[in-house]
């Protein structure tokens, strides 16, 4: 089942099955910068079934400021896969899952680029048959074709929802009561987001937003 949000323009679907995606960078350009690291829990009925977490050597060096934020090093990913070997690893783990984030553009633009540059075929695992990013014309078709569903983002959801608040995972995760903190790793700011996505259903529920479809 599926929780649906009534909303005056297109629809919010709010499923029990997902996935929820993090990643830290060397930065916040996807044309200049990579990956160092990425992390996601899928989620069955609600609750965490699986753990991905995953540091990526991004053969470049990490800037001060990037390892003072996040505590990753150049030293710590000296020995971690490349991210040729990152991104088929976590394709295959995602296989087809409906992905969710906070602020989920900023992921997916990394992972989208860095996919684009290895070859087209590493999408297969995510929707079954191969798609070649290269004929495509659009982010939203290239993201519908490499990652199947479209993706949901708890930073949209809320801006929905409370309009008047500040809307960063540090800022949901206090107003939400899930932590005092935002961790800046990968694996605990996905499990964060999804702590913040079974909020905002719950909140939904709750509130009589929504309603229920197989």
């Amino acid at each position: 089942m599926t929780m649906v949000i009534r909303t005056r323009h297109n629809p919010i679907h709010m499923p029990l099955d997902y996935i929820s995606l993090d990643i830290e960078t060397t930065g916040l350009a996807p044309r200049q910068e990579t990956i160092t690291e990425i992390g996601a829990v899928r989620v069955r009925d609600g609750r965490i079934a699986d753990r991905f977490s995953m540091l990526i050597n991004p053969g470049k060096h990490i800037p001060s400021r990037i390892t003072a934020l996040t505590g990753i090093s150049d030293a710590m990913v000296e020995d971690a896969p490349m991210i040729d070997e990152a991104i088929p690893a976590f394709v295959d783990w995602v296989d087809g899952d409906r992905l969710i984030g906070h602020n989920i553009r900023f992921d997916l633009s990394f992972l989208l680029k860095e996919a684009m540059l290895l070859d087209a075929a590493l999408a297969t695992p995510f929707n079954a048959k191969a798609v070649n990013p290269a004929a495509m014309t659009t982010t939203a078709e290239i993201t519908r074709a490499m990652l199947g569903p479209d993706p949901l983002d708890t930073m949209m959801i809320d801006r929905w929802l409370f309009p008047s608040e500040r809307h960063r995972l540090s800022d949901l995760i206090v107003r939400y009561g899930v932590a005092d903190t935002e961790a800046h790793r990968a694996l605990s700011d996905a499990t964060q987001t999804y702590q913040c996505f079974e909020w905002q259903r719950r909140y939904v529920a709750a509130s009589n937003l929504a309603h229920i479809v197989d």
